[in-house]
């Protein structure tokens, strides 16, 4: 006999967002704990880790909701193309994200704002990886 397929993860994935914005708020007080003690509080630090985080938790969120606009069997053929339509509009968001960040944000530290896009989203994979 066959098993009926799972349902949607659906809030297991709303679950995991709130989580998210967790870890966003983790890795803003940390960048503003070492621009403090490191950086005689300019703030320069602490405000590029947390756009780059920012940034990150944005285009995560947009990518999920496209993903999880429809669900069921007779909904697969636009449940694919939501899923190409997301993660293409999640990769636009992120490249002209950047630029216009690094175009209209002055002073900024580049390295702070990749560290946090890229802590972002370890913690993403890290946190998808409990979702099965």
């Amino acid at each position: 006999m066959t098993q009926p397929a799972k349902r949607s993860q659906k809030q297991q994935v709303r679950v995991y967002l709130k989580r998210q914005t967790w870890a966003l708020l983790l890795v803003i007080v940390a960048a503003w704990l070492i621009d403090n003690s490191w950086f005689n509080g300019e703030l320069v630090v602490a405000k590029s880790a947390a756009i780059g985080g920012l940034l990150s938790f944005v285009t995560q969120m947009v990518f999920a909701v496209f993903m999880f606009s429809h669900s069921g069997y007779q909904a697969r053929n636009r449940i694919v193309s939501q899923f190409f339509r997301g993660q293409a509009l999640k990769w636009l968001l992120t490249v002209f994200g950047f630029a216009f960040i690094f175009i209209t944000i002055k002073p900024l530290s580049a390295p702070a704002l990749l560290l946090g896009f890229i802590v972002m989203k370890i913690s993403h994979v890290l946190m998808l990886g409990r979702i099965r």
